[in-house]
């Protein structure tokens, strides 16, 4: 046997594999390791779905105040002027409790909902008054499609009035009965809108009957009554009476908003009224 091989053999001699006991050392190293692994990633996808459900919450938020503050400040537009000095013709109309024009605010409400009446953002243009019961547009179709039943909003920036469509030929439209006066050319005419919100036993935002916010844990309205003389704030009532209604100048409304991951998250704010603005 040469000294190579004697060489060789010996080292293959003195070889060894590895006891128990660094088996158990490397695998708790191993089992330590994985641990580790799994609590990082558990914590950030505990935090990412925290993120993500706070995100939810705050996006519900905005929307939901969005929309009840470009509604509520909108209440009463009659397309012009103020309505301090404006005089409304349809007291007889069918709006909702104390939700009229003129010298009243279009809105009506308890601490829990709230309905605004307004004119639209659209128009057209009053041409001619061809009949007491009759009116003729520039283009009926910019306040998109009108048909009988329908109510419309005649302004002239000194007189309001309703009008209920009975029939309506390319851009003249016959009222159910006639007008209290002959509006000049250059009138706005607008539909009527009815707004109302509420919060549906899910917690949803409703816009008339349609949710666009969800996760309301509670939702409520204060209505701001101004001082004798005033049309500045004095005090916010949960719920004003018929008289005290017809003066309100702003709306407080507050709002909880929760999620799985995140607890309650309050929003509130204060909307001036555009036409009883101080």
């Amino acid at each position: 046997m040469t000294r190579q091989a004697k060489s060789d053999f010996s080292v293959r001699g003195k070889q060894s594999g590895l006891t128990l006991v660094e088996l158990m050392v490397g695998a708790a190293l191993g089992l330590l390791v994985v641990l580790a692994v799994v609590y990082v990633f558990a914590g950030s996808r505990a935090s990412y779905r925290h993120q993500e459900s706070f995100s939810a919450v705050q996006e519900s938020g905005r929307i939901a105040l969005e929309l009840l503050t470009r509604d509520i400040r909108m209440a009463g537009f009659p397309g012009c002027g103020n309505l301090l000095y404006m005089d409304h013709r349809s007291s007889g109309d069918a709006l909702p409790a104390n939700a009229r024009f003129g010298n009243e605010v279009a809105i009506a409400g308890d601490p829990t909902q709230v309905t605004v009446v307004r004119g639209s953002a659209e128009s057209a243009n009053l041409v001619a008054s061809p009949a007491s019961n009759q009116i003729q547009l520039d283009n009926i179709a910019l306040l998109g499609t009108v048909t009988a039943g329908d109510r419309l909003l005649v302004s002239d920036c000194v007189f309001t009035e309703v009008l209920t469509v009975a029939a309506v030929a390319g851009n003249a439209v016959t009222a159910a009965g006639a007008l209290s006066r002959q509006y000049r050319p250059g009138s706005r005419v607008m539909r009527l809108e009815q707004v109302a919100f509420t919060r549906s036993a899910q917690g949803e935002l409703l816009r008339n009957g349609q949710a666009i916010a969800a996760g309301l844990d509670a939702l409520s309205f204060q209505f701001g009554i101004p001082g004798p003389g005033s049309r500045s704030v004095t005090n916010y009532l949960d719920a004003p009476t018929a008289l005290q209604m017809q003066s309100v100048v702003a709306v407080r409304l507050n709002m909880t908003v929760t999620d799985r991951e995140v607890s309650q998250m309050p929003f509130s704010t204060t909307v001036t009224l555009r036409n009883r603005a101080p």
